[in-house]
């Protein structure tokens, strides 16, 4: 198993070549014939060998993000070991440390899913994966972080991580929170006394085959203490009981276009636990009170309404069977 920790630690410790710009000090990948390196700007920068020569995947410049095929240099190892070869030079370029741990740990997770040598088209794929990771790190956050954190809470409270996470949204479009088919989860939450929560139109009126699901629970902020966790918590919690990598991408693509440039909160802002996963509970759509489409005259849109539903009766204290069929809700409860 990979030492995200230990291997950013060893990165730190690296110290860059000025006076040769094609020799990069490096460190050895465990069970892997890649490199991480780092720059004369002191940025990370992975030297991934690959299996073909032929110059057929164009280069990759972003903001943030650069990719080049087949660059000639020398690598450096802390031993003293000097290599010359044509590398897939992946480089992060940033000094914001946060940014560095999350660009080392997350492609750390794409290459351990490759084979030994991947094909410059194979890298090109999970290359293509982390641009839209780190392009979304650089635009507007989408969600407050708090939303996320509770997001993330129905996650690590649920059954079956790779189901919820692969049903989990993709973009700050998408109607609901989760979705497998006709089976769809909204997560609502409340630093109140009372389960007060606001509403779109179109939330609470959702197609006539569809089951709607209402996750609602207390969320408030703690300091940093056992009780108290942060996103990067709750995430850390989830990833040590996943074993598929893609599941594992997906869950930190998704924290990524989330946050967007406020990623570097993700380990400094708590809640309590405690308190959000003792008032987690369910409520069917159709027993919140809502205003339906048919009453809202013609020519009136964008409608959002708050709706108290603190004296309603969750699925667990209903014994409702009515879901059993569903995989998405079986697991949940």
């Amino acid at each position: 198993m990979i030492d995200f920790k230990q291997i950013f630690s060893e990165f730190k410790a690296l110290e860059c070549i000025s006076s040769n710009e094609k020799t990069y000090n490096v460190i050895s990948l465990p069970e892997m014939s890649h490199k991480l390196g780092i720059s004369k700007e002191h940025f990370p920068m992975f030297f991934v060998s690959t299996s073909d020569s032929q110059d057929n995947v164009p280069n990759t410049i972003r903001e943030l993000l650069s990719v080049e095929y087949d660059m000639e240099c020398t690598v450096k190892e802390s031993d003293g070991q000097m290599l010359l070869s044509n590398f897939a030079i992946i480089t992060l370029r940033t000094n914001d440390e946060h940014l560095q741990s999350y660009f080392i740990e997350i492609f750390l997770m794409m290459l351990s899913k490759m084979s030994h040598q991947p094909s410059k088209q194979a890298l090109s794929i999970e290359v293509e994966r982390l641009v839209t990771i780190f392009s979304a790190l650089t635009s507007t956050p989408r969600k407050k972080i708090q939303g996320l954190w509770a997001e993330l809470l129905v996650i690590e409270r649920s059954r079956n991580y790779d189901v919820l996470i692969n049903a989990w949204h993709s973009s700050a479009s998408s109607k609901y929170d989760f979705t497998l088919g006709q089976d769809k989860i909204e997560v609502k939450s409340t630093s109140s006394e009372e389960r007060i929560h606001k509403f779109s139109l179109d939330q609470l009126n959702p197609s006539p085959s569809s089951r709607l699901l209402i996750a609602s629970m207390t969320v408030r902020e703690s300091g940093k203490c056992a009780q108290g966790l942060s996103v990067r918590n709750l995430y850390d919690r989830i990833c040590e009981s996943i074993s598929n990598m893609d599941v594992k991408i997906r869950l930190y693509t998704i924290i990524a276009q989330t946050l967007g440039t406020d990623i570097d909160k993700i380990g400094t802002v708590f809640f309590d636990y405690v308190a959000a996963a003792d008032t987690l509970a369910y409520y069917d759509y159709q027993t919140i009170p809502r205003i339906l489409k048919t009453d809202v005259p013609v020519n009136v849109s964008d409608v959002k309404f708050a709706s108290n539903i603190t004296k309603l009766e969750d699925i667990n204290s209903a014994n409702s069977s009515k879901f059993s069929d569903s995989e998405l809700f079986n697991c949940l409860f």
